[in-house]
C-alpha cells in the first residue's frame, strides 16, 4: 500500500483529475452526514446529490494506485452546471462553518467542478513524435514526386522539340532495331518508331511462345479441367498476338510526323500523371504539417469531455503503448545484431592476423527491422492523431456557435 501511496504522490493535481480521483467516497459523506445530522444534515444532503449528478456514477472503486475513485465527475456541461448549483445550495445550507470534514469535502468537489469547467491540453508528445516520422516520409515522397515531375516536363519539352529528318526513305529501321535500347527511342522520331517496332515484335514473339507452351501443356494435361484451363490461357495469349500484330502493322505505316505525335502524346500523359502525383503528395504534406497543430488545438479539451471519454482514451493509450513496445522490441533486436564478423587468418609464414568481414544479410535484416519499427510507430501515432483530431474538434468546439459568430462578423463587414 505504501508503494501505491508513493505513486499517488508523484501524480499532479490535473493527472488525478483526469483519472477521476476523489479524496473520499459517497459512503464517507453519508457517514459524516449521519454524525452531523442535527447541524449540517441539509448541507450534506445537497452534497450527496451533487456527487450523484454524473451519468457515470456507479459507486465506489479504488485504482491500482490506491486512489479512491467515485465516478462523480460530470460528463457534460449541463451536469457540471447542475453539480455547481447543488454545491452552492449545500454551502448556503451549512450551519456549522467550522465543520472540518465538510470543508475538506467541499474544497475537493469545488475543485472537480472547476476542473470540469476548464479546458486542458491532453495531447500526447509521443503521438506527435510518431507522426513527425510520417511527415518526414511524406515530405521525402513529395520532393521525389517534384523531381519526377521536373524530369517528365523536361522530357516532354525535348520530344516536342524534335526536328524531323528530311528524307525518311534512307532510314534503315531493321538495323536501328538491332541496336536500340529503351533510352535510345527518345533521341528522335526515327529512333522512337524503330523501338516501338522492336518492342511490339518482341511482345508478339513472347505471346506466341506462351500460347505454344500452354497448347503443349493442354495436350499432356492429366484432367479435363486442367486441359480446358490451359487451352483458355493459350487462346488469351493468341488474342494478344493478334492485337500486337495489328499494332505493329499500324506502327510500320507511320511516317515520322506520326511517330513524333505518338511520342509527344505518351510523354504528355506521363507528365500529367507526374503532375497529379506531385500535387497530391504536396497537398498530403501540407495536410500532415497542419495536422500536428490541429491535433493540439482539437485536444484542448473541456474537463467534462475528458471524463466522458476516459475509457476511450485508455483504449487509445493501450494501442499506443503496445505499438511502441513492439517497435521498441524491433529496435532492440536490430541493435543486438552484429553486422560484422571477425576471424583469425593463419598465413604460410606462421603469422596470424584478425580480419573483419561484413555480414550483409545481417545488415539488411537490421535495416528491415529498423524500418519496420519506424513504420509501426508512424502508423499507430498517425492513426491515433487523425482519430483524436476529428473527434476532438467535434467534441470540444461548438461549431454552430462559431459559424454563427463568423457570419455575424462577416455581415458587419
Amino acid at each position: 500500500m505504501a508503494k501505491n501511496k508513493d505513486k499517488k504522490k508523484h501524480l499532479s493535481n490535473d493527472q488525478l483529475r483526469e483519472m477521476g480521483a476523489v479524496g473520499f467516497t459517497m459512503e464517507d459523506v453519508r457517514k459524516v452526514q449521519d454524525q452531523k445530522e442535527s447541524v449540517n444534515a441539509k448541507a450534506y444532503e445537497y452534497m450527496v446529490e451533487a456527487m450523484a449528478v454524473s451519468a457515470n456514477y456507479m459507486g465506489d472503486t479504488i485504482t491500482d494506485e490506491g486512489v479512491r475513485m467515485d465516478d462523480v465527475y460530470p460528463t457534460t456541461y449541463e451536469e457540471t452546471v447542475k453539480m455547481d448549483e447543488l454545491l452552492d445550495k449545500s454551502e448556503r445550507a451549512l450551519k456549522d462553518e467550522n465543520d472540518e470534514e465538510y470543508n475538506k469535502m467541499i474544497v475537493d468537489l469545488r475543485g472537480i467542478v472547476g476542473w470540469s469547467r476548464r479546458r486542458h491540453f491532453n495531447f500526447s508528445w509521443g503521438i506527435i513524435f510518431g507522426t513527425i516520422i510520417t511527415v518526414a516520409a511524406v515530405m521525402y515522397w513529395s520532393n521525389s514526386d517534384k523531381e519526377t515531375k521536373a524530369m517528365r516536363k523536361a522530357q516532354y519539352e525535348k520530344v516536342k522539340a524534335w526536328e524531323l529528318p528530311g528524307d525518311e526513305a534512307g532510314l534503315n529501321y531493321q538495323k536501328m532495331m538491332d541496336t536500340l535500347d529503351y533510352a535510345d527511342q527518345w533521341r528522335g522520331a526515327a529512333e522512337y518508331k524503330a523501338y516501338q517496332m522492336k518492342s511490339t515484335a518482341e511482345a508478339i514473339r513472347s505471346n506466341e511462345e506462351s500460347a505454344a507452351k500452354y497448347t503443349v501443356m493442354a495436350d499432356t494435361a492429366s484432367t479435363k479441367d486442367r486441359k480446358k484451363q490451359y487451352l483458355e490461357w493459350a487462346k488469351d495469349e493468341q488474342k494478344d498476338v493478334e492485337r500486337y500484330q495489328k499494332e505493329l502493322a499500324k506502327i510500320q505505316q507511320w511516317d515520322l510526323k506520326d511517330a513524333k505525335k505518338d511520342a509527344v502524346k505518351r510523354q504528355k500523359s506521363w507528365y500529367r500523371s507526374a503532375s497529379k502525383s506531385a500535387a497530391f503528395s504536396y497537398v498530403l504534406m501540407i495536410f500532415f504539417l497542419l495536422l500536428i497543430p490541429l491535433y493540439i488545438i482539437a485536444n484542448h479539451s473541456w474537463g467534462y469531455v475528458i471524463t466522458r471519454t476516459r475509457e476511450e482514451q485508455e483504449l487509445l493509450d493501450t494501442i499506443k503503448r503496445w505499438g511502441f513496445r513492439i517497435a521498441g522490441g524491433l529496435f532492440g533486436a536490430a541493435a543486438a545484431m552484429e553486422a560484422t564478423e571477425q576471424y583469425r587468418v593463419h598465413w604460410s609464414d606462421g603469422s596470424k592476423t584478425t580480419e573483419t568481414e561484413v555480414n550483409w544479410f545481417t545488415v539488411v535484416l537490421k535495416v528491415v527491422l529498423l524500418v519496420a519499427a519506424l513504420v509501426i510507430i508512424a502508423v499507430v501515432s498517425t492513426g491515433i492523431m487523425l482519430y483524436s483530431t476529428i473527434v476532438g474538434l467535434k467534441r470540444n468546439y461548438d461549431w454552430k456557435a462559431i459559424m454563427a459568430k463568423m457570419k455575424a462578423v462577416k455581415g458587419k463587414a
